[in-house]
């Protein structure tokens, strides 16, 4: 047996290896741009629905805390995070709420957050009292935020 079927056994193994190493993250970046403008595109066409979808799912975890969503208002801009780990999609939505004038320490503002999986959009009721998106992904270590391509230009 010659030396020539060993090294190929090592080398294209090796080379293979190599080669995933080097392009994982370029390939990885790119599929989550295409990603990322296809689920903006959604978001824009379901938001209301995601909105009422949002307030039944608090409804049913929290029916409390849903009477108090639903007479908040939606803030239009949409701020973009990615979860660091899973690099899952998030739509993070601000909302203000009426200041109740006779409890100083009532919340007036709020983060919905809308995920982004499997190409759909959910919404579980999740949110983030006290904070508006941007200081969300802040205060979140966890979270990174995306830039729109049109933003950055």
């Amino acid at each position: 047996m010659g030396t020539g079927p060993v090294i190929w056994g090592i080398i294209l193994p090796a080379s293979t290896i190599a080669g995933w190493y080097f392009a994982r993250r370029p390939l990885r970046l790119l599929l989550d741009g295409m990603r990322f403008d296809q689920a903006r595109v959604t978001f824009r066409h379901e938001r209301e629905w995601l909105e009422a979808r949002f307030l039944r799912a608090l409804a049913l975890s929290d029916p409390m805390e849903a009477i108090r969503w639903d007479d908040a208002q939606w803030l239009s801009p949409v701020r973009w995070a990615r979860d660091r780990q899973t690099h899952r999609l998030f739509a993070l939505v601000g909302v203000e709420f009426d200041v109740n004038p006779f409890d100083e320490t009532s919340i007036r503002h709020a983060t919905a957050f809308f995920e982004y999986r499997k190409g759909r959009w959910f919404a579980e009721g999740k949110h983030v009292d006290a904070l508006r998106p941007d200081e969300t992904i802040r205060q979140h270590a966890r979270y990174e935020v995306v830039v729109p391509p049109e933003a950055t230009s």
